[in-house]
């Protein structure tokens, strides 16, 4: 198996059980924003403890890179996925997850990161007709609001914004657990506000565990991620959201007795013709 190819699949996995981990948050009372924040700040502080330049991380490159980037990858999308999933369940919530490819390569292309290729806009155009028949196929009964399914739609974009964001402006001559600890940091920096503005979550300790758990997904998941980063461009990178979105899923049905309705297989095999089509390359960029 290639390098690229394990680093996807590692990350995939770690960073979707941190899907059904949030579920279970969510069950045990706590809030959005506390938890997505104290997840964030204990993850990036015991990958900032890891990493071997922490002493330089207050370059005013860095610490822009690392707040735009935390904003972008985490603190946005986990929040976002954190109020959507009581209503969508563990499952709807984790194919959202099949969007970023596609929303990665139209926001590569219009930053000139992408050539214009006929069948990878096909291919966008045909994800996000599968992620259509993911709404529309919904029961009556478990229909969600429409102010749900748009949140739900954010979790994509800010992915796929923090894509080829991360991959543009990556700074050399730093190691992934420092890159990685410094955008969670900044993520929890930037929901500190709202912390201070919110509920502060249960303060029980037997709710704590929880966010040790997220802790150790998301810290060991985001160490492979950026080692993913610097050996894939943002297309293939952001196919990680397949492997999280198949981990979710079958957290969603083992954990919570998630029902896949009859619409889930043919809108999932819809978005990965659309993904075969974003992902193709033409025969002489194989030579």
């Amino acid at each position: 198996m290639n390098k690229p190819l394990t680093l996807l699949i590692m990350t995939g996995i770690l960073l979707g059980a941190t899907l059904p981990v949030a579920r279970l948050a969510s069950g045990a009372g706590w809030s959005p924003i506390p938890f997505t924040f104290w997840a964030a700040l204990g993850s990036g502080l015991i990958l900032l403890i890891a990493g071997r330049r922490g002493r330089m991380l207050l370059s005013a490159h860095v610490a822009k890179y690392s707040l735009i980037a935390g904003i972008l990858g985490v603190a946005l999308p986990n929040s976002l996925a954190f109020v959507v999933m009581p209503g969508l369940g563990t499952t709807t919530t984790s194919l959202a997850y099949t969007l970023p490819p596609l929303f990665t390569y139209a926001f590569g292309w219009m930053a000139g990161m992408e050539r214009y290729r006929a069948s990878r806009l096909a291919g966008v155009l045909l994800g996000m007709a599968g992620a259509g028949l993911l709404v529309l196929g919904k029961p009556a009964h478990q229909a969600a609001p429409g102010a749900e399914v748009l949140l739900a739609l954010g979790i994509p974009l800010s992915v796929a914004a923090g894509n080829v964001y991360r991959k543009r402006y990556l700074p050399e001559g730093y190691d992934a657990p420092t890159l990685a600890g410094s955008m969670l940091v900044a993520g929890a920096a930037a929901l500190l506000p709202l912390l201070l503005a919110s509920d502060p979550g249960p303060g029980g300790s037997t709710d704590w565990p929880l966010v040790l758990l997220q802790c150790t997904f998301t810290s060991l998941g985001y160490l492979v991620y950026f080692r993913f980063q610097k050996v894939a461009d943002p297309v293939y990178f952001s196919q990680l959201g397949y492997v999280m979105s198949a981990t979710g899923v079958l957290g969603g049905v083992l954990l919570f007795g998630e029902k896949l309705t009859p619409w889930m297989p043919v809108a999932v095999a819809v978005i990965a013709a659309g993904v075969v089509l974003v992902n193709r390359r033409p025969a002489q960029a194989l030579a």
